[in-house]
């Protein structure tokens, strides 16, 4: 990968071809391939360093918490506004 198209939080990783990889795969958008490769890489990578980058390529590939919790209270708030309309939605 051209150093120019490696996302800026990468720029201190350490060159190895694995990790390179993994990171040309993040650029492209390949997420699924970053968390099951790059959870392999962490477990198995011998430099310290390595293991490091693989664990913060796969934690950047997580849903942000915000968006989580933002997700289920709308579902909860969803849920609870049809049933309330089907309880009290019929006309007198």
């Amino acid at each position: 990968m051209t150093p120019d198209r490696r996302p800026r939080f990468a720029s201190d990783f350490p060159r190895a071809p694995e990790l390179d990889a993994l990171v040309d795969a993040f650029a492209r958008g390949d997420y699924a391939r970053v968390r099951t490769e790059g959870s392999k890489l962490a477990a198995s990578a011998q430099d310290e360093d390595v293991r490091l980058a693989a664990r913060t390529l796969v934690a950047r590939t997580a849903p942000d918490p915000l968006a989580v919790w933002l997700l289920v209270l709308t579902g909860v708030l969803l849920a609870v506004l049809s049933a309330y309309w089907t309880v009290h939605g019929k006309p007198d």
